[in-house]
């Protein structure tokens, strides 16, 4: 694979968006604290998320066929650092909310550019590109939990934290002028043509156009997503009610989980371009699922920190896995494609940590954090399913060639 000066500024607007993306996740059991609200309120905050996402699944296409990728891209990521520092400033639930609402939707049209971007830039190495395009996002979002912590340990609160967003913004704007170079516009979504036949990463076919497959995809798009919403949006609150960790030191240790998905998507590329994607999925859903029992069983916060970091090694190539599979069933382009990701994901984003911090309110924790391993199995059975349907058939073995008898 090929970098070049439009991989490397793909790469830094998405690590912009990420360092917001991942810092967010352990402020909301801050913003718990300081509006005193219960779990669930704090949750719609990750609805916010979801509803972000469903308004941008409509207008993406849109948007794309009036302005082209590259002038959507450039206002969406510049709305992403008007929305940081708008939510810098909020105070209320409805004012917080607001503002997430907001940053959340310049985000997911980010997102929802870049990922199409790569793939056509990239081609066949697509998935190795988004695969590293995620290791970029998740290497930001590393500094995002511990300067959180930082500032709130030293009295400043975490608004300083969240409004870096805006710097890291202005810095990616001002590479852009600096590199001067186009990006990717691909095809109107109205004149976008489904995609061609190709051969997938492990000599895998991937048939374009397959409806089935598409839509079993975007259900591994809810059920990765959402196990990711769950823990980067409740992993703190479970680390201080279960093992007994303080505020600062849940924040903090929400670097763990960002720590294990920077590693695994930085070193998991290459496994991209030697294996099918459903076998690297799978392969990951099980590292998950081994860090998520030890994270969910253990009292010792060493312990549950080392789980997290397991679960970050799983959960690295889960998302850009699933994404390589809806835009290689895509049935009308990978424009429409990744818009209809935005449905799936934006359902899985407001209906999973909603429904964990219900069963938490009404039950405990430790029961709303089941939904974790469920989601797990779910991901993997889709995955096995389409693995199976492109599955080349066997060629037919030919018969023995006869050699007739000789009569006498």
């Amino acid at each position: 694979m090929t970098r070049d000066a439009t991989t490397w500024l793909l790469y830094a607007q998405i690590a912009a968006y990420g360092y917001f993306l991942y810092g967010f996740g352990p402020l909301v059991p801050l913003l718990r604290e300081e509006q005193h609200t219960s779990r669930f309120v704090a949750s719609l905050h990750g609805t916010a998320f979801s509803v972000a996402m469903l308004l941008c699944a409509p207008l993406f296409p849109r948007l794309v066929a009036r302005f082209g990728r590259g002038r959507t891209l450039w206002g969406a990521i510049g709305s992403v650092a008007v929305g940081s520092l708008a939510l810098a400033l909020a105070h209320g639930t409805v004012q917080t909310l607001g503002a997430t609402l907001l940053t959340a939707f310049c985000g997911c049209l980010t997102l929802t550019a870049i990922w199409p971007s790569l793939s056509d830039h990239h081609g066949a190495a697509g998935p190795a590109a988004i695969s590293e395009a995620n290791a970029a996002m998740s290497g930001m979002g590393l500094l995002a939990p511990l300067v959180t912590a930082a500032l709130v340990d030293a009295g400043f609160g975490w608004r300083p934290g969240i409004a870096l967003t805006a710097v890291l913004v202005l810095a990616v704007v001002l590479l852009g002028r600096v590199l001067r170079t186009p990006l990717p516009e691909g095809p109107s979504p109205a004149a976008e043509p489904a995609p061609p036949v190709r051969p997938a990463p492990g000599g895998e076919p991937a048939p374009g156009g397959s409806l089935p497959l598409f839509l079993a995809a975007l259900g591994v798009i809810v059920a990765v997503a959402g196990v990711e919403m769950c823990l980067t949006q409740w992993q703190s609150d479970y680390l201080q009610g279960h093992a007994g960790v303080s505020p600062a030191g849940a924040t903090a240790a929400g670097s763990a989980l960002v720590v294990g998905i920077f590693v695994g998507r930085l070193f998991g590329a290459r496994f991209t371009l030697r294996f099918a994607a459903p076998v690297v999925l799978i392969g990951s859903l099980g590292v998950s699922a081994v860090g998520f029992a030890l994270f969910w069983a253990s009292t010792v916060p060493a312990v549950a920190v080392t789980g997290l970091v397991l679960c970050g090694l799983g959960m690295a190539l889960q998302f850009p896995m699933a994404i390589v599979l809806v835009l290689s069933t895509a049935t009308n382009g990978v424009d429409a494609a990744s818009s209809r990701m935005g449905y799936a994901s934006g359902t899985a984003f407001g209906a999973a940590p909603m429904l964990l911090a219900a069963l938490s309110d009404r039950i405990n924790p430790s029961v709303g954090y089941l939904l974790v391993p469920l989601l797990l199995v779910l991901a993997a059975v889709l995955a096995a399913l389409i693995h199976r349907a492109r599955k080349p058939a066997p060629a037919p073995v030919p018969a023995p060639a006869t050699t007739p008898e000789l009569q006498p």
